[in-house]
């Protein structure tokens, strides 16, 4: 009878447990739902993995996942979720499509055919599943092959726009520019009041001179839509076409109003405006496209010719030097800096690049030729002025309150974690995103057990704190705290406090003191290797920049002496102190892998990171970090892995770096 009464408690506990967790599924299921029909991705995907936790068998909140990563950009990331869904319902047909459109945005051509050709399987007469292997046989340039898929979806359902516009853009490229007009014809019909569809009409009589007409549309399109940049765009490109350059101007600026970092319109216009001999505005314009993108080489070029031109040597030899460091094989940069410096007066340096150029473009032409005439060609700039027609990033539309990857971010390393004094009545213990407390519990207990209402937490953020509010507080707990006899605690308290407000001297003086009395103590280690590593940092960039410097390799000097960077010893002495004390704790790896990271000991950064990660496998900062590194190391496939945890994890900026770097 015993017996038969803990089988039925097993049981009941275990029915319960079930239906709690499904409750608790279906809940933020739906919560993320409603998140993702708002396009609140980030909150969406913080729900889905709440639900994932509940129940991680359920495929919903895999596929649901992966569409809002798929929203950010992250295609890598959405196709792990939509893998995690196929493993789960093998014949869901929606993740089959999905996973194939994530592949074909990550120019995965083949892999996205076999899942859109797996799925027609699975239900042949799927028009959306064709209208997406077209599309991606269309990036395959197999023209011929999007044409038959997408003429056997519009036989399916002979209702949707988008395939007929698809279509005649396939018509298009093939030259059958009557069916491509006939096609988009029927897509405006379809959708009046697509933009797209006019504008993308507006492009195919651009390409067939038929520019007026190509005005029309674009007209059109923007008396639907006034806030699309790319019709803009284009727009200015017709009217260049028909020697309009007031006009094209116009437009141009149209663009940078709603989309300000589009760095080809300002190229562009730099090319307008050095037509116009407006050289000073394209100056300034190429200006403006090195502070979006410094690695565009032909802006570096074409602006050391148009300093040339007006006879500031000095700074068109730097403008093709640079051109120079990022294609070192320019014959053109070094025919540039060669006459540069011919004015400048440095005949050795002169020669020495006219040699340059002649080998590179002797190599380029087999030695073969004259090269006095292939020389003159090379020399010839107009080649490197010409208009842009192909499309630029396009973003401004785009930036809705869920579309974060379109924000301009800096892309840095997250900064170290440190433990501070909690002044902020409002903060709920675990309560944060990243619950970062739980890295070391024992911070709960003395947040718990202490009679000083003393709370401290762990967090990488600048606290904000009203200075005569926390000392009149510190003051109070060190009095008490000295009266105990824990004199130790005394010190480490004010150490946390003069940390905070960020003098260095003082705070590392008491954590000093209080290491003497209690050696034991990690937190104070810590705190005092961050203040140390932060004011070795600071010293060396004011050194830097308020000096007169002069670069080489691995040093900057002034006058006489060397200014090196820090090495930090000092830092990793105490990080590794704390390892010996507490080896389980994955924030000091992490702190220590970015000293490690400054240090430029790459491989060392990235063990220690992943040590922080084995650790606590959610400690989001770590993964950011870690891709980072890994992005420098050129190893871009396991940096993108790493970035879609990290926005996985709460951390937005991940998704402005995938933007970048994942999916080109």
């Amino acid at each position: 009878m015993r017996k038969q009464f803990i089988l039925f408690v097993i049981l009941f506990l275990g029915f319960s447990l079930v239906s709690y967790s499904q409750i608790n599924y279906r809940h933020f299921l739906r919560e993320g739902q409603i998140k993702l029909h708002n396009e609140e991705y980030l909150g969406a995907i913080k729900s889905f993995n709440t639900a994932v936790a509940a129940d991680n068998s359920g495929f919903e909140a895999y596929f649901l996942r992966g569409i809002a990563k798929y929203s950010l950009g992250d295609f890598r990331g959405a196709v792990y979720d939509f893998s995690r869904t196929i493993k789960l319902h093998p014949l869901y047909i929606r993740a089959y499509q999905f996973r194939g459109i994530s592949y074909d945005r990550l120019n995965d051509y083949l892999n996205a055919l076999k899942d859109f050709n797996r799925a027609i399987e699975i239900d042949p007469f799927n028009a959306d599943l064709l209208l997406a292997r077209g599309n991606s046989k269309l990036h395959m340039h197999n023209v011929d092959g999007a044409i038959v898929d997408f003429s056997a979806s519009i036989n399916f359902e002979n209702d949707i726009s988008g395939t007929w516009l698809n279509r005649a853009i396939a018509y298009h490229l093939v030259g059958d520019d009557s069916a491509a007009l006939s096609d988009i014809n029927k897509a405006i019909e379809l959708n009046y009041l697509n933009a797209a569809s006019w504008s993308k009409r507006g492009m195919i009589k651009y390409e067939m001179d038929s520019l007026q007409s190509a005005l029309a549309d674009y007209n059109h399109a923007l008396s639907i839509s006034d806030k699309n940049p790319y019709v803009y765009f284009q727009r200015a490109l017709t009217y260049l076409k028909l020697s309009d350059t007031t006009s094209a101007i116009n437009d141009y600026n149209n663009v940078l109003k709603l989309d300000p970092s589009n760095a080809l319109t300002y190229y562009n216009l730099a090319i307008v405006y050095s037509a116009s001999k407006k050289y000073d505005k394209a100056l300034d314009a190429y200006s403006e496209v090195t502070k979006i993108n410094p690695y565009n080489v032909y802006t570096y070029y074409n602006r050391g010719n148009l300093l040339l031109q007006k006879h500031k040597y000095g700074d068109a030899e730097k403008d093709f030097s640079t051109a120079i460091e990022i294609f070192p094989d320019f014959a053109a940069a070094y025919i540039g800096r060669s006459q540069a410096r011919s004015y400048l007066h440095k005949s050795k340096q002169s020669l020495s690049d006219k040699k340059r150029a002649s080998d590179i473009i002797a190599a380029a032409n087999g030695n073969g030729g004259d090269l006095n005439k292939l020389y003159t060609k090379y020399s010839d700039s107009t080649y490197f002025n010409k208009i842009i027609e192909f499309e630029a990033d396009f973003v401004e539309k785009k930036k809705k309150k869920g579309r974060v990857q379109y924000k301009r971010i800096d892309i840095i390393p997250k900064p170290n974690f440190s433990l501070v004094y909690n002044f902020d009545d409002n903060f709920v213990e675990g309560a944060d995103n990243f619950n970062y407390n739980n890295f070391d519990p024992n911070i709960s207990v003395f947040n718990a057990d202490n009679n000083l209402g003393v709370k401290f937490r762990v967090t990488t953020d600048s606290v904000t704190v009203d200075k005569e509010e926390a000392y009149s507080k510190v003051n109070s707990v060190d009095s008490t705290l000295m009266a105990s006899g824990d004199t130790a605690g005394a010190f480490f308290v004010r150490g946390v406090v003069e940390g905070m407000f960020q003098n260095y001297v003082q705070a590392i003086h008491a954590y000093d003191k209080s290491l003497i009395i209690n050696p034991s103590n990690y937190y104070a280690l810590l705190n005092r290797a961050n203040l140390r590593y932060d004011m070795d940092e600071y010293i060396y960039s004011e050194d830097k920049y308020n000096s007169t410097i002069s670069i080489n390799k691995n040093s900057f000097t002034k006058g006489n002496s060397v200014i090196e960077q820090p090495k930090h010893q000092e830092v990793l002495v105490d990080y590794n102190k704390v390892i010996s004390i507490i080896p389980e704790l994955p924030i000091v790896y992490y702190n220590r892998a970015n000293v490690k990271l400054s240090l430029k000991k790459f491989q060392r950064a990235i063990d220690d990171y992943s040590m922080a990660i084995k650790l606590q496998p959610d400690m989001a900062e770590a993964y950011y970090n870690r891709a980072l590194t890994l992005l420098f190391l050129n190893e871009n496939k396991l940096a993108c892995k790493d970035l879609s945890k990290a926005g996985e994890l709460g951390i937005t900026d991940s998704y402005n770096v995938i933007k970048r770097f994942c999916t080109k």
